[in-house]
């Protein structure tokens, strides 16, 4: 378990400053560093990060939390260069990135483009590319503008989680912090941005152990799509039964469980968990 109750600090990013919480002391190698969904925030990993048995850094994203509120929000372009900021401002040479929904392709993304910064990958109901035709982006962007963020995304949450957690207070009080007070045009761009993102082109780079897990109810990233990481990245998939598209709330412990033992068959060389 960590230590050290958990510190937040605001680091320079490429776009502007970027909020950073760090449980324990983060180590020159061997961190295991959170990259949240996108549209909630590094709060997301709060329980995941307690039960793990080694420091963490969990940051928010441009566009979500404490973060710049500047783009662009890619993958390629913005996201992966606020992650490396985060790691050379805090000295972090090599480290084990966990990524949730789009969270998990921005960690693929930078094991294939800066190999020597990573260890390991697990992804939670992630994917290499939605492929969302612009008519489904633009009725998601209108019902934002009609409802209001805030409505939005409470709407939203019940119906992306397994059944059994949709009224857990752990899911909902979270996702309602994480998601936070972002104006409309805001979260219209980051879900355009991420719901046209496309990484396929980059996983034959990817070298380190990669976990793909994903929960058998998740509607948002079903589980195809963690299979075609699977495939894609030379692993095989494991499923998280009952648990919907954020895992790192549903079922924090479990989340935590396999980011530990992931990271152990990738530190001993002998690859994912199975």
């Amino acid at each position: 378990m960590a230590t050290q109750h958990p510190a937040t600090r605001t680091v320079a990013g490429p776009a502007g400053p970027l909020s950073v919480t760090v449980t324990g002391e983060p180590a020159v190698e061997g961190t295991v560093v959170l990259v949240h969904p996108i549209n909630s925030a590094a709060l997301v990993w709060e329980y995941v990060s307690a039960a793990l048995d080694r420091p963490t850094v969990a940051l928010d994203l441009r566009g979500h939390g404490a973060s710049t509120t500047d783009g662009p929000f890619t993958v390629e372009e913005g996201y992966v260069p606020d992650v490396l900021a985060v790691l050379d401002a805090l000295g972090l040479q090599r480290v084990h990135l966990a990524g949730g929904s789009l969270g998990g392709s921005i960690s693929l993304a930078l094991a294939a483009l800066h190999p020597d910064r990573v260890l390991s990958v697990a992804t939670f109901g992630s994917t290499l590319g939605v492929d969302a035709p612009a008519d489904a982006i633009m009725a998601m962007v209108t019902e934002l503008e009609a409802k209001g963020t805030a409505r939005y995304f409470a709407d939203l949450v019940p119906d992306i989680v397994g059944a059994r957690h949709r009224d857990e207070p752990r899911v909902v009080d979270g996702m309602r912090s994480a998601v936070g007070h972002r104006s409309g045009p805001l979260v219209g761009a980051i879900l355009h941005g991420a719901f046209t993102a496309d990484i396929r082109h980059l996983t034959a780079r990817v070298q380190v152990p990669v976990l793909a897990a994903t929960g058998t109810e998740d509607p948002t990233c079903p589980p195809a799509m963690t299979e075609e990481i699977a495939a894609a990245t030379r692993t095989e998939p494991v499923f998280l039964d009952g648990l919907g598209h954020l895992p790192m709330l549903e079922d924090p412990v479990r989340v935590a469980e396999l980011i530990t033992a992931h990271v152990a068959l990738a530190e001993a060389g002998t690859g994912a968990v199975r």
